[in-house]
C-alpha cells in the first residue's frame, strides 16, 4: 500500500481537471472525429499510404523533400499516438505516463516540429491528472520544471509535485526538495528542503534521496556541515544505485572527496585509484542522462572529465615515489 504524507490540495487537483472541450481539442489536434466517435488513430502504414497515394512508389517517385515528408508522417504518428493513449487513461490511469516514457525521444522531436505536440503532451498528462495519476502529475511537473519541451514554470512544477506526493508519488517528494533548495519559487528554504529529503529517505529510500542528503551536510544546508556524515550517505547511496546513470551522481562526489586536498580533516583517507574508476563510472552515466535530454548535466560531466585527469596524475604520482598531498 502507498502511503500518503500529505493531503491532497483541491484546489490544485481541480485546476488541472479537464473538461468535454478539453478531450474534443484533444481529439481536434490528432485529427480524429469526435462527433462520429471515429477516434481511430491511423497506423503507421495507413498514414504512409495517406501520404504517398499520388505517387507510384514502384516508379521510383517519391517528394522532391523527402525529410519534409518524414517529419510529416513522424507528426501524424505521434499526434495519433498521444490522443490514443490519453483516451485510454479512463480504463488505465498511467497508459499515457507509460507512452510518454517508451517514446520520449520520438516525442521531442515532433515537438520541434509542431506547437500542436506540446498542446497534446499537457492536455494528455491532464487528462492522465484528472483520473488520478500521480505519476503523470510528477512528470509533468518535471517538463514544467525543465523546460525543455514545454515552457519553463517552476510554480507549476511546484503545484504539480505537491499534487503528485498527495497521491503517494515519492520521486516528487525529492523533486519539491530542489525546488526549495534551490529557491525555484521564491527564497531558498534549506529547512523545508531537508525536510523534504529527510522524508523521501525515510518513506522510499533511493539512491537519489539519499546523496541529496549527503548534500545538505556536505553543503551545510539547515544542518551543520559533516563532510564524514555526507561521505556515509553518498557511499549508502552507490550501494543503492540500480543503473549506470543512478551510479553517477554518489560516485562523482565520492571521487571528489577522495581527491580532496582537506579530506583529512574529514577523517577520510585520499585514494586516487578508486576515485579514477569512480570518474570514469560517473562519465559513464552522466552521457546517458545527457542523450536522454537532460543536458543540465553537461558541466557535471566535465568536472568528471578533469576529475580523471587529477586522480590519474595523482596515482602516477604516487607510482613515482611522489605524495598526493604536502601536508
Amino acid at each position: 500500500m502507498v502511503m500518503k504524507p500529505y493531503e491532497r490540495n483541491e484546489a490544485i487537483f481541480n485546476k488541472y481537471q479537464v473538461t468535454e472541450d478539453d478531450v474534443k481539442r484533444m481529439v481536434e489536434l490528432a485529427e480524429m472525429d469526435f462527433d462520429t466517435g471515429d477516434l481511430h488513430a491511423l497506423s503507421e502504414e495507413e498514414i504512409f499510404d495517406e501520404l504517398f497515394k499520388d505517387f507510384d512508389l514502384n516508379e521510383g517517385e517519391f517528394p522532391a523533400d523527402p525529410n519534409q515528408m518524414y517529419g510529416v508522417l513522424l507528426l501524424k504518428r505521434v499526434q495519433g499516438q498521444l490522443a490514443d493513449a490519453a483516451l485510454s487513461t479512463m480504463h488505465d490511469i498511467d497508459s499515457f505516463y507509460d507512452y510518454w516514457q517508451e517514446n520520449k525521444e520520438s516525442i521531442r522531436d515532433a515537438a520541434q516540429l509542431s506547437p500542436a505536440i506540446k498542446e497534446m503532451l499537457v492536455l494528455g498528462f491532464r487528462m492522465a491528472i484528472s483520473v488520478g495519476s500521480a505519476a503523470s502529475a510528477n512528470c509533468l511537473g518535471a517538463l514544467y520544471y525543465m523546460g525543455d519541451v514545454v515552457k519553463q514554470d517552476y510554480a507549476k512544477a511546484a503545484e504539480l509535485y505537491e499534487l503528485a506526493m498527495a497521491n503517494g508519488c515519492y520521486q516528487s517528494i525529492i523533486n519539491l526538495g530542489y525546488i526549495y533548495e534551490y529557491g525555484r519559487i521564491g527564497k531558498p528554504d534549506h529547512a523545508k528542503a531537508y525536510e523534504f529529503y529527510s522524508l523521501a529517505a525515510a518513506l522510499a529510500p533511493s539512491c537519489e534521496a539519499i546523496y541529496k542528503l549527503g548534500d545538505m551536510f556536505s553543503r551545510g544546508r539547515a544542518v551543520k556541515r559533516d563532510m564524514k556524515k555526507a561521505f556515509a550517505l553518498y557511499e549508502r547511496s552507490l550501494q543503492m544505485a540500480q543503473s549506470d546513470e543512478e551510479y553517477a551522481q554518489p560516485a562523482i562526489r565520492i571521487a571528489q572527496i577522495l581527491i580532496d586536498p582537506d579530506c583529512f580533516e574529514y577523517d577520510i583517507n585520499p585514494d586516487p585509484l578508486r576515485a579514477l574508476a569512480l570518474f570514469q563510472h560517473a562519465e559513464i552515466g552522466l552521457r546517458l542522462d545527457i542523450a536522454d535530454g537532460q543536458v543540465y548535466y553537461k558541466k557535471r560531466l566535465q568536472e568528471a572529465i578533469e576529475g580523471q585527469e587529477i586522480a590519474r596524475a595523482m596515482v602516477e604520482d604516487e607510482g613515482d615515489g611522489g605524495d598526493f598531498f604536502i601536508v
